[in-house]
């Protein structure tokens, strides 16, 4: 402390913005208050809305690809065929979602017993797992939970179930197909955002729905081996945990390997860098600069 002002020194103040490297501590992206000019209004509607497009104009060779991909896994997974349902995304907006046509069964009373099994296995596992473990743990309970409440509706109910599988698949990739136009924007509300170069912001955009464009039709095809081989009892927490929900973790992954990429902006560029360390003559000592 300054005897003088009563304030922090000069030196006081520097160093308590300085790692453990000797590098300044930059206040995070997320703190920065945007500038706003038509270069962000670029990066919030252009951008995206050309991503759309380019998406939109591409779906009709993705979803003949969707097809393809189906028909050459059902042999070896022993479905029984292929369909094509016709979604109205809008008016006069229509689109081809290709889907298994194979069935699944109401969970019989050995398939129960075993659901109540794997939930006393899940619940137990949850509670005991700690230290590192504990993000497992946490999962684990969370679909114990839903599994739950799975067997306890399939217990009490009575057939038929309110969804087949056919149309649980067909509702599930028409919803992979939503994703796949919307994202762009949700990239631009939350990345683009940021002062990184174009070229980043067009890497992972695209990788993205590259990514989401090969991973939903697997993400489908995995769904319905699993639901076709173990009945309609499977169906809520594949939905609920890796349905949409596992779309999404897809792009907080990459959003995160985005956000530690350098940008071109005075904060990466200036308050990251390491300080120059310079030696004074008497005693050798490097000096931050």
């Amino acid at each position: 402390m300054s005897r003088v002002t009563g304030n922090p020194s000069r030196r006081v103040d520097m160093l308590r913005r300085r790692g453990v490297r000797g590098g300044r501590i930059a206040p995070h992206r997320a703190m920065i208050g945007l500038e706003v000019s038509r270069w962000l209004l670029v990066d919030l509607v252009v951008l995206p809305a050309a991503f759309a497009v380019a998406m939109f104009v591409a779906l009709e060779y993705i979803l003949a690809g969707w097809r393809e991909m189906f028909a050459w896994l059902q042999g070896p997974l022993g479905m029984n065929g292929i369909a094509v349902r016709v979604a109205e995304l809008a008016p006069n907006l229509f689109v081809p979602i290709p889907y298994y046509t194979t069935d699944a069964m109401w969970p019989t009373s050995g398939q129960l017993i075993g659901g109540w099994i794997v939930v006393g296995a899940l619940a137990l596992a949850g509670v005991f797992l700690r230290g590192r473990a504990l993000p497992i743990a946490y999962l684990l309970r969370g679909i114990a939970i839903v599994q739950l409440s799975a067997q306890v509706w399939f217990t009490i109910a009575e057939p038929p179930f309110a969804y087949t599988l056919p149309s649980y698949m067909s509702g599930l990739l028409l919803c992979g197909v939503v994703i796949l136009l919307l994202a762009p924007f949700l990239v631009a509300l939350t990345f683009f955002i940021f002062d990184f170069p174009l070229w980043n912001k067009v890497l992972l955009a695209t990788m993205l729905l590259a990514h989401l464009a090969v991973m939903l039709p697997l993400q489908a095809t995995v769904h319905a081996w699993i639901i076709s081989r173990t009945s309609l009892l499977a169906m809520p927490v594949l939905f609920l945990v890796f349905g949409v929900l596992l779309d999404v973790f897809v792009y907080v992954a990459l959003y995160g390997w985005g956000m530690s990429w350098r940008s071109g902006g005075a904060l990466d560029w200036q308050d990251r860098r390491m300080p120059t360390v310079r030696k004074t003559p008497t005693d050798g000592v490097g000096a931050l600069s």
